[in-house]
């Protein structure tokens, strides 16, 4: 039990409250208003005590520097490095255990082909080129995967479910999203966004952090690389266009 949760403490006053009223109001005094306040104090305790066990455990503003912080350190590698390629977005099957995304260090206009898993080091190789070498990062959707209760299949239906349950229940960083799906693009529009979309270096490989966790969910869903083809910013809506890769 967390004690510093004020849901909690409020629930468990009002909780010996009601106790202690209402046995001498109903049995003893017989009076029946008192006695129905005593209910409602018991009521209000276990509405208070439900409430306190969804509050997360660390405070938005924590984990909104966790989120910064991991950011930064993706973007100072980036940059050092002067990494200007796409990042392609695998599913768990191509990378052994959970969903990243890999940064190609050999910049070129044609998607790499990848059809096994990879090797799970950080500069990995990818093919049988001398310079088919890249990054493999976890992003902040390789986390966000795990949230969702069930991974979605390959129908823009259960990846539209899959991306408003984790974007309005779990994370409430936006009202929900819509996909529509296209030969080999998945359009995705995300509602009312309410998450910081400051720029830096990395976001030209790996897209600002919805677009991540949109195309890891996709990834594994349709258990197919992905790339980020194009990003736009509106007043209420915020559109991710992604590629379905060979």
């Amino acid at each position: 039990m967390r004690t510093k949760n004020p849901y909690i403490w409020a629930g468990l006053a009002l909780l010996i409250t009601g106790l202690i009223l209402f046995p001498p109001a109903y049995f003893v005094l017989e009076v029946t208003w008192l006695a129905a306040l005593s209910i409602c104090l018991l009521i209000l305790s276990f509405i208070l005590l439900a409430l306190g066990s969804t509050v997360p455990r660390l405070p938005p503003e924590v984990c909104q520097l966790l989120l910064e912080t991991g950011i930064d350190n993706i973007a100072s590698v980036v940059e050092e490095l002067g990494i200007k390629s796409r990042a392609i977005y695998l599913p768990s099957s191509l990378t052994g255990e959970k969903p990243r995304a890999l940064i190609p260090l050999n910049v070129n206009s044609i998607s790499p082909t990848i059809t096994k898993a990879i090797p799970q080091r950080f500069i990995t190789r990818y093919g049988t080129a001398p310079d088919e070498i890249g990054l493999l990062l976890s992003t902040i959707g390789s986390s966000a995967v795990d949230m969702v209760e069930t991974r979605p299949g390959p129908t823009p239906a259960e990846l539209e479910n899959s991306l408003t349950a984790l974007f309005s229940g779990k994370l409430g960083v936006a009202d929900g999203a819509s996909v529509i799906c296209e030969n080999s693009h998945i359009q995705v529009t995300i509602r009312n966004p309410r998450i910081d979309n400051r720029a830096t270096w990395s976001h030209h490989s790996l897209g600002y952090p919805l677009a991540s966790i949109v195309a890891t969910l996709a990834a594994e869903a349709w258990n197919r690389p992905m790339t980020i083809a194009q990003e736009d910013f509106g007043k209420k809506k915020y559109s991710v266009l992604l590629k379905v890769l060979d």
